[in-house]
């Protein structure tokens, strides 16, 4: 079911449980024995969507040595933008149901991206950003990382930052708020990242840094 659902997304259709119903060969109350509405069936989709991307991103950085930390992090980011840009109706959906209920729908690729950022802020001196006050109760609940265990506050903080500038600007060039040349060139993300690699690393790693960032933006 949800397999067809992302083909039929692939291919450019509009979710509808009679759709979906129709390209599986059953009829729309069959579906009722695996969903109980649309809302659930994407969802589901939304949540495989985001397990699919992860899994990119995993494998992008698999032949990146383990300690070449701050490659890794870079990479698993442009990686992502690589793929919403040729998956944009997959992309869009995942924006559009961030969340079901109280639970990420993104936990998969969020998960990893923060790992690869633990990572980066273990391996250097990262001068980390203090949590404010009003956002504290939210922050220390975000450092509960089921499986990883807890986060400084800080690092949830962090993650949470690059997240809102990184994956913001990702999902201005998908959605077509940010001029398709801008888009083509990839200028506002190089630029995005490149702050925040001067935050992140030594300034004599940033030269190598950004060969490697204009390769990738390149591939």
């Amino acid at each position: 079911m949800v397999n067809t659902a992302r083909t039929l997304l692939a291919e450019g259709h509009d979710l509808t449980l009679r759709g979906v119903a129709a390209a599986m060969g059953v009829s729309p109350a069959g579906l009722y024995r695996y969903v109980t509405n649309l809302d659930e069936l994407l969802d589901l989709v939304a949540a495989s969507i985001d397990e699919s991307v992860a899994a990119d991103l995993v494998a992008a950085v698999e032949a990146i040595a383990a300690d070449d930390v701050t490659r890794r992090w870079l990479v698993a980011w442009v990686r992502l933008r690589r793929w919403a840009l040729r998956h944009q109706d997959e992309f869009r959906l995942v924006l559009a149901r961030p969340r079901s209920g109280e639970v990420s729908i993104r936990e998969v690729s969020d998960a990893f991206l923060g790992a690869c950022l633990r990572a980066l802020t273990t391996h250097h001196d990262v001068r980390m950003p203090p949590v404010p006050p009003a956002a504290e109760q939210t922050v220390v609940a975000l450092a509960e990382r089921p499986g990883s265990g807890p986060w400084p506050a800080t690092l949830a903080w962090l993650h949470t930052r690059v997240l809102a500038s990184l994956h913001g600007v990702v999902a201005l060039e998908v959605t077509g708020y940010l001029d398709p040349a801008l888009v083509r060139s990839a200028a506002v993300f190089r630029a995005t990242m490149v702050e925040w690699l001067a935050r992140l690393v030594r300034a004599d790693e940033l030269g190598a840094l950004l060969a490697v960032l204009d390769a990738e933006l390149a591939g």
